[in-house]
């Protein structure tokens, strides 16, 4: 994998540098937008480590560059910041189209899932042509179940990040979706909405995913909603999850029967 991180602090780029350089990554640096934005429209890179906040040339000012000189890079791209966002700042940097927003320092744990987002979109056949999409906030669920949907030969993306998943949800098609709702910052109720704002989630197949999850009104005037077809309930084995929202991909509505 061949990364590029744009950053003016010169000791993360050098720690990232050491963290992460292997036989099969590479890390090149810049330590201003504008150097780095050159180097983008130039050279192809696998994932792009883009600081927000640097002096004179922001991070927001490379977007914006980015977007019209080279717009098939923006989805590559990995904000980060040690500084949170509020959520109006989150939708402004969101609507670039990048991958996603993370906390610095950057961890193993983080940079091994983007090998695994590169790893996906550089795989061209698998055994199914259809696509499962996972979004929870709690990695190990997402591991567990990306692991066992892969071994049944299932292309598998998965979202730690409910921004990130709402952006894969708007960017790319899936068969299925298995949404998280009690996200915190951003709930699935929340991803829901913006789906239905932006007038396509009458074009998904999601499941409603959660320990918390009981058949109420709520969920039962979702489940009426074009797009959302089930919920389910934790904890349940993945055999029994991918049985049902692999049923029928032509989105016929389906309740966990272990819902009361």
């Amino acid at each position: 994998m061949k990364v590029l991180q744009i950053d003016d602090s010169k000791q993360i780029c050098d720690m990232y540098a050491d963290m992460f350089t292997s036989e099969s990554d590479s890390i090149e640096s810049a330590n201003d937008g504008k150097t780095g934005l050159l180097l983008v429209i130039k050279n192809d890179y696998d994932l792009i480590l883009l600081d927000i906040r640097m002096p004179k040339y922001s991070g927001i000012d490379f977007l914006k560059h980015l977007k019209k000189q080279r717009p098939s890079e923006l989805k590559k791209v990995v904000v980060t910041s040690m500084v949170p966002f509020n959520a109006d700042q989150v939708f402004r940097i969101m609507d670039f189209g990048i991958h996603s927003i993370e906390k610095k320092p950057l961890s193993f744990q983080q940079f091994e899932a983007f090998q695994e987002f590169v790893s996906n979109n550089k795989k061209k056949t698998l055994l199914y042509s259809e696509r499962i999409l996972v979004i929870d906030d709690n990695p190990e669920t997402t591991t567990m179940l990306s692991k066992f949907f892969k071994s049944k030969g299932f292309q598998t993306v998965t979202a730690n990040n409910p921004w990130e998943g709402l952006r894969y949800i708007q960017l790319e098609k899936f068969d299925a979706i298995l949404l998280d709702i009690n996200m915190p910052e951003f709930t699935g109720l929340q991803i829901i909405s913006t789906l239905a704002s932006g007038l396509i989630l009458k074009n998904q197949n999601i499941f409603l995913f959660s320990g918390n999850l009981n058949c109420d009104n709520q969920i039962k005037n979702l489940l009426r909603r074009d797009g959302i077809n089930g919920c389910l309930k934790k904890p349940m084995s993945p055999n029994k999850i991918l049985k049902i929202i692999t049923k029928d991909f032509k989105l016929q509505k389906t309740i966990s029967s272990e819902i009361t």
